[in-house]
């Protein structure tokens, strides 16, 4: 909650030394004491939650970034696609489209087309 303000007219009720009333005496040790702790503890919480906002920005910025390069890879997966798909309408295999397919899988071309042969529930 944050701190209460001070009226104008509770300000022209302060005496001119400072000190309203109702407040206790500033040069009460005990009084001094408990606002040394308390503007301590303020300044504790306002580093905290400045420290807590500058993490929160550099995980945006982490996050933004690691979306950037998701989109790179969704867009290159998205061309692989539409090359696979291509090449598997055109319904030929020739050397080059094994070769193609080989660098959008990644895989190191063997040559053995019989590796192909693993998925066939009939061997």
């Amino acid at each position: 909650m944050p701190a209460r303000r001070r009226t104008a007219a509770a300000a022209a009720s302060s005496s001119k030394d400072g000190e309203s009333p109702m407040s206790p005496q500033s040069d009460d040790p005990a009084y001094q004491m408990k606002r040394k702790k308390n503007n301590e503890a303020v300044q504790r919480t306002r580093e905290k939650t400045k420290k807590s906002a500058e993490e929160r920005k550099e995980r945006i910025e982490k996050l933004k970034r690691e979306n950037e390069q998701l989109k790179v890879k969704i867009k290159s997966g998205k061309k692989h696609i539409a090359t696979l798909r291509e090449l598997i309408i055109q319904g030929e295999k020739t050397e080059d489209h094994h070769r193609i397919i080989q660098e959008i899988l990644g895989a190191p071309d063997s040559g053995d087309d019989d590796e192909d042969d693993d998925d066939d529930p009939s061997s």
